[in-house]
């Protein structure tokens, strides 16, 4: 057998054994491998589709962190976050103008529905506590006609 074909054999006996090595190696890291906490970054964590459409974004808030639905036109149809003022959290619910149309938040004494026009406005608005309830209407303009406590 000639020097150069022995070269030639044992490089590529090397080779083969430094992919199959590899490959193994990439196997046992794979499998050891375990994702439990995931470090949200400063300008968010933002969920695409293979077309580049965002369809969530999650961010980090002042309270808390934030939540973010979007349609496919990319305008934020509904979102949860977290809240300080309202002591819990707070789900919000928009049109496909981003205009609010629904928000459910916890606070302190108890929880909060409102009911928005589609041009933003407040038509309805009820309270529960451990002191009692609230309900009110409002005209097409946010303003109060009707409340029950």
């Amino acid at each position: 057998m000639n020097k150069d074909k022995i070269y030639l054999t044992v490089i590529v006996l090397l080779a083969i054994a430094l992919i199959v090595g590899c490959a193994l190696q990439a196997q046992q890291t794979s499998k050891r491998l375990s994702v439990s906490e995931i470090i949200i970054p400063e300008q968010g964590l933002i969920f695409k589709t293979e077309d580049g459409k965002v369809i969530a974004k999650m961010t980090v808030t002042k309270d808390g962190g934030s939540l973010g639905i979007f349609n496919n036109q990319g305008k934020a149809v509904a979102w949860m976050r977290s809240s300080v003022t309202e002591n819990g959290g707070v789900l919000g619910i928009c049109n496909n103008q981003e205009k609010l149309v629904a928000v459910v938040s916890a606070s302190e004494n108890g929880g909060v529905l409102g009911i928005y026009n589609n041009q933003g406005e407040l038509a309805a608005w009820m309270t529960a506590s451990n002191y009692s309830g609230l309900l009110c209407i409002f005209d097409n303009r946010g303003k109060l006609i009707w409340s029950k406590p």
